[in-house]
């Protein structure tokens, strides 16, 4: 170890300094690898070309399709009536549950519900219950 005086003050020079270990890669946790959330189709697929919107519980007046018809058992000539692209252009729109898949069937049923969902029920149920408090200031 060599000092020298640069200025005011002591400098500490350090020769032949071994290198520090290059830092280690973060972990990856492998619980989070194995995380599998339900998705859940909604029934409507749209058309990547040009954003049309099947929905299966309306069905296609044009064609005519029935409602309740499910796209995978659509006639093979059916075409976008927009822009008449195949069905191979078409995607599923579906939803992410929060949770774990094999997790859906515990409880009362919140489970399956979609984040949307759950925010309409607790803050519905959260106003409901203000307006209930808010009427016992009205009762004689």
């Amino acid at each position: 170890m060599k000092r020298r005086r640069c200025g005011g003050c002591v400098c500490v020079v350090r020769k032949n300094q071994p290198d520090s270990p290059p830092p280690e890669p973060p972990k990856i946790d492998t619980r989070r690898l194995e995380e599998k959330f339900a998705v859940l189709n909604t029934g409507i697929y749209e058309c990547r070309s040009c954003g049309y919107k099947y929905d299966e519980s309306a069905g296609d007046p044009s064609y005519p399709i029935p409602p309740g018809l499910q796209f995978d058992k659509l006639p093979e000539d059916w075409r976008c009536p927009t822009c008449g692209a195949a069905q191979s252009f078409f995607v599923s729109k579906s939803v992410e549950i929060a949770g774990f898949a094999e997790n859906q069937q515990f409880g009362f049923g919140g489970n399956a519900l979609t984040s949307g969902q759950k925010a309409v029920l607790i803050y519905g149920s959260l106003f409901f219950f203000f307006v209930l408090f808010l009427s016992g200031y009205f009762l004689q």
